[in-house]
């Protein structure tokens, strides 16, 4: 029996000291086994842009540790809540940068001051109800969504230099369109689901390279009927796709549709439209003259080159000539030589 009962203990000990520890509960491995996995970024190229994906990782903050020259970052449906001036401090190339759906209600003055590159930002689906001053002097910025946010009208009393092509501004607080200045690049505008309730010529008159203009779920009201004909008028003549299609001046009581038609725009409208014109005049004049002198130093460099060339092969082939002109002396010389040793020979037989 106590030859069993040995065999037994023996056994067990074997099993024991043979198990793994993860097994063994209670132990560091099986702790660490218990614990859900770390979720990391994962890196990608898109069209030769190295992208880091963090998106739904549940951070709450731009992680710092990436590589620093990541071009796009994706960090949707997380839970930032703000982003401070170091937030991007450490990515200087950005070019795509998609924060979609998180809690951002605060972002600091200078949070998008490295970003010389930004061509797309999305902060739409998150808290803001203010913006700092110098997202709008992006230099490259084209594409900006901002919508499902709490922004008002103050937001947008700012100088916008950006060369804004998209802005959506879908489901928040506004009462107007923005009053941004001249906007000589912007195609795309939605206001859709905001608190316009009026809209005006002088306010389109901004825009003067708009294409496309959502005004879907605003509660716009246009008492007279000439100022609705009349920005009907101005959205048909600058061939302004509106939704919805267009406004309703049916019902609107004023004068006869006659008088109406034969009502101008004002003269401040004509001012804000110039003034955006000849923004897009001035580029396209500055555009035509760096052409121009591109193609002028072009031309100098290929003279250059040319002229380069030919005093090269001159200098080469003068440099042959003298070379050989110095070798037929040389052969002159030797020439001269032998025959005088000659007839030195010759006079010494003698």
């Amino acid at each position: 029996m106590s030859i069993l009962l040995f065999n037994g203990f023996l056994l067990l000990g074997f099993v024991v000291a043979t198990v793994p520890d993860r097994l063994v509960l209670g132990s560091p491995s099986a702790m660490q086994a218990m614990e859900p996995p770390v979720k990391k970024c994962r890196y990608s190229r898109i069209r030769s842009m190295l992208q880091a994906d963090c998106d739904s990782l549940e951070l709450h903050d731009i992680p710092h540790h990436l590589q620093t020259d990541i071009q796009i970052l994706l960090a949707n449906v997380n839970r930032l809540r703000e982003l401070t001036n170091e937030s991007l401090a450490y990515y200087k190339n950005l070019a795509y940068l998609y924060l979609r759906d998180n809690f951002i209600q605060t972002i600091e003055e200078s949070a998008f001051a490295n970003q010389h590159y930004l061509e797309v930002l999305d902060l739409s689906q998150n808290g803001c109800d203010s913006l700092p001053k110098s997202l709008f002097q992006l230099p490259y910025l084209r594409t900006l969504y901002l919508g499902h946010n709490k922004l008002t009208d103050s937001v947008f009393k700012v100088e916008v230099t950006s060369p804004l092509v998209m802005l959506q501004l879908t489901k928040n607080k506004l009462t107007k369109l923005p009053d941004m200045g001249p906007q000589p690049t912007l195609t795309h505008l939605n206001v859709s689901d905001n608190v316009i309730t009026t809209i005006s010529t002088e306010e389109l008159a901004s825009y003067c390279s708009l294409k496309v203009l959502d005004l879907s779920k605003n509660p716009i009201k246009v008492d007279d009927n000439c100022e609705c004909q009349t920005l009907n008028t101005w959205l048909k003549l600058r061939r302004i796709n509106v939704y919805p299609d267009s406004l309703d001046c049916s019902s609107k009581s004023s004068a006869g549709n006659e008088e109406c038609n034969n009502q101008l725009f004002n003269n401040r409208t004509y001012e804000l439209y110039n003034e955006c014109s000849s923004i897009i005049e001035q580029k396209a004049e500055t555009e035509k003259a760096r052409t121009t002198w591109i193609i002028v130093a072009s031309g100098l460099s290929v003279m250059l080159f040319v002229l380069f060339v030919v005093l090269f092969c001159v200098h080469k082939r003068n440099r042959r000539r003298r070379r050989k002109q110095k070798q037929q002396q040389q052969l002159a010389a030797n020439n001269a030589n032998t025959e005088l040793l000659n007839s030195n020979l010759a006079v010494g037989n003698s």
